[in-house]
C-alpha cells in the first residue's frame, strides 16, 4: 500500500509547479512545537475546540485558483473611477474591500471569476458595468511540510497546491508514516486552526485531495505517536474537519 500512495504522490508531484526547497526543518520531536511559516506555537490539548466557519472552502480542490490573501490588485471600472481601486490588498481572511460592493471573498478565484463577481455586484449601481481586476504584486507563497516526510522543509509555492502535492515537495512520506495522520494547520487573523486527513483515502479516490494554501503547516504522524501527537489528535478528532485549537 505504501508503495502505490508514493506512486501517487509521484505523479502529483509531476502536476505541481515546480518549485526549489528552502532549508530544511528538522522533523517535530515529542513535546517540541511543530514548525508553521509563522512560526506559530503548537496546539495545546484541555481547551475547548469548536468548529470553525472558513470563508475559504479547502475541502475541495480548484481549477481556477489564483488569488490568496496579501495579494496586491488593481481594480478598474471602466468610466467610473470613483468605484476604481488601485493597489487595495487582500486581507488574511480573503477578503476585498470595494466602494458599493462592500466586502467581497476574493482568495481562492481567478481574477476573472472576481471582476465578474464585482461587476454583478455593481449592476444595482451602474448600467453595464464592466469591470478588470489585475494582479499588481502577488505575496510571497510558502507552505511547510514537516513530520514523517523524507525530507522536511519550508517550501515556495506557485498557484494552486493539494495536500498530496505538498507531501510530494517533501520527497513523500518517511517509512514510519502514519498515511491516516495527514494534517493541515493554518492561522487566519490570529486564530489557530486544524484539519485531519487520509492520504490513504485521498489517494484511493475516495476522499478529495485538499487544497494548501500558503503559510499553511502541513505536518505527517509517525506510526509510533508520543504525547505531543496524542494531544494534537485529541484536538482533531476528526477527519477533514477544521477546528479552532485552544
Amino acid at each position: 500500500m505504501r508503495a502505490l500512495i508514493c506512486a501517487i504522490i509521484a505523479a502529483a508531484c509531476a502536476a505541481a509547479p515546480a518549485v526549489s526547497a528552502a532549508p530544511s526543518l528538522p522533523t517535530s520531536q515529542p513535546g517540541q512545537a511543530l514548525p508553521t511559516a509563522q512560526a506559530a506555537p503548537a496546539p495545546q490539548a484541555g481547551g475547548p475546540v469548536q468548529p470553525m466557519d472558513l470563508a475559504i472552502d479547502t475541502t475541495a480542490p480548484r481549477s481556477d485558483a489564483a488569488i490568496a490573501p496579501l495579494d496586491h490588485l488593481d481594480v478598474t471600472v471602466f468610466r467610473e473611477p470613483d468605484l476604481s481601486a488601485a493597489d487595495v490588498t487582500v486581507d488574511e481572511s480573503g477578503h476585498l474591500a470595494l466602494p458599493l460592493v462592500g466586502g467581497i471573498v476574493a482568495a481562492g478565484k481567478s481574477t476573472d471569476t472576481l471582476s465578474a463577481e464585482i461587476a454583478g455586484k455593481l449592476r444595482e449601481y451602474v448600467r453595464n458595468p464592466q469591470v478588470a481586476v489585475t494582479m499588481k504584486q502577488a505575496a510571497s507563497r510558502r507552505v511547510t511540510v514537516t513530520g514523517s516526510v523524507i525530507q522536511p522543509g519550508v517550501y515556495p509555492i506557485e498557484g494552486r497546491l493539494t495536500l498530496l502535492q505538498a507531501v510530494a515537495l517533501a520527497k513523500g512520506p518517511s517509512q514510519v508514516a502514519s498515511m491516516k495522520q495527514a494534517f493541515i494547520f493554518r492561522t487566519r487573523n490570529g486564530q489557530r486552526s486544524a484539519a485531519r486527513f487520509d492520504l490513504d483515502a485521498i489517494a484511493k479516490g475516495k476522499a478529495n485531495d485538499p487544497e494548501v494554501i500558503s503559510g499553511d503547516t502541513v505536518s505527517i504522524g509517525s506510526s509510533g505517536f508520543k504525547t505531543a501527537w496524542r494531544d494534537i489528535l485529541n484536538a482533531v478528532s476528526s477527519f477533514s474537519i477544521w477546528r479552532v485549537l485552544p
